[in-house]
């Protein structure tokens, strides 16, 4: 028998029995040793499941979000620049997400932009080429036949091809040059000379060089110049020549007899001159394009020759000091010009 002491209960002074208590043995040991088996077996269950439920419930949403911006990553990686990943919630995934979308929408803009630079620069060497070719096809024309000694040709005709090829010699001059120009003002290359210049005397210089023509067709050339308005701060030769291709254009569209307006003002602190002049004007589906290289407007105006990129030598002048050139209709064309 296990060692044990006795206790005696006694009440109302008289003792009513005893209490046996073993010394080598507490009754908790004896209870866990037979249960404390079974009660392992459940409460490791009862971790097992409740730890499952709860990676599920926390950390399930956010690995499958992760996993979501994983392969929107792929996909853009693989070139889909429509990838986006989602960007609900408030937490650490979320602000992953809307910067790799940052990301994804500066990327789209760049390659569309890129895109956009691929095509225009294809459809400037094309318009480059034929522009190039029109001139030198004549040439070689022309310059054959010259050559060709079993071909008897009269002084008159001999004479006119080589007019001929003078004249396509010159063409090809000006388009070049025209390239030139636009190459250096559009790239920074050239320097402005800013001066005071007296708007008279730039519009007289303007009128004279287009005299003749002016002239022979019957065509009044107006100036206006608004009191205030009577000097310019800028580079003289560039806007002389900014003036020159618009009155060379105006005149190409304007009819015999017809007026030309040249005019300075001041608005709004800025200086403003414009060209106007009483042809067709410019048809309102054409008014974005007109500033564009090699653009020379549709049939029913009357074009003959220019390259097509005297407007767009205008705007690169104009816009280079940080001044505006638009276009408008009011019975004829109107170009604007706004200095700062």
């Amino acid at each position: 028998m296990p060692p044990a002491e006795l206790a005696a209960i006694v009440m109302d002074g008289a003792p009513v029995g005893r209490v046996v208590v073993f010394t080598d043995n507490p009754p908790f040991s004896r209870i866990f040793s037979v249960v404390g088996p079974t009660m392992g077996l459940v409460a490791g269950g009862v971790l097992l499941v409740g730890g499952s439920l709860i990676a599920l419930v926390v950390f399930g949403p956010p690995r499958r979000r992760l996993e979501q911006v994983q392969q929107a990553t792929e996909q853009l990686g693989d070139g889909d620049l429509t990838a986006r990943a989602p960007e609900n919630g408030g937490d650490e995934i979320a602000a992953l997400a809307r910067s790799f979308n940052h990301m994804a929408d500066e990327l789209t803009r760049r390659a569309q932009a890129l895109e956009s630079s691929d095509r225009a620069r294809r459809q400037l060497l094309a318009d480059v080429s034929h522009e190039l070719m029109t001139p030198l096809t004549a040439m070689r024309g022309y310059i054959e036949t010259l050559g060709m000694s079993e071909l008897q040709l009269d002084a008159p005709t001999r004479e006119r091809y080589m007019r001929i090829v003078s004249e396509e010699t010159t063409r090809l001059e000006s388009i070049i040059g025209d390239l030139l120009d636009l190459a250096r003002l559009e790239g920074g290359g050239t320097s402005l000379r800013q001066q005071r210049v007296q708007v008279e005397g730039l519009f007289k210089r303007v009128a004279e060089r287009h005299e003749r023509e002016l002239q022979s067709r019957n065509v009044t050339l107006d100036v206006t110049i608004v009191p205030g308005a009577e000097e310019l701060t800028v580079d003289a030769d560039r806007l002389e020549q900014a003036l020159q291709n618009l009155v060379a254009n105006a005149l190409r569209y304007t009819p015999d007899q017809g007026r030309i307006a040249l005019a300075s003002k001041r608005r709004d602190g800025a200086a403003v001159l414009t060209v106007h002049d009483s042809g067709a004007g410019v048809p309102d589906d054409q008014l974005a394009l007109i500033f564009d290289r090699f653009y020379k407007g549709d049939a029913s105006r009357r074009s003959e020759g220019g390259s097509g990129l005297g407007l767009s030598i205008v705007k690169a002048i104009i816009e280079r000091p940080g001044g505006t050139i638009s276009v408008g209709n009011d019975g004829g064309a109107v170009f604007e010009i706004v200095l700062p």
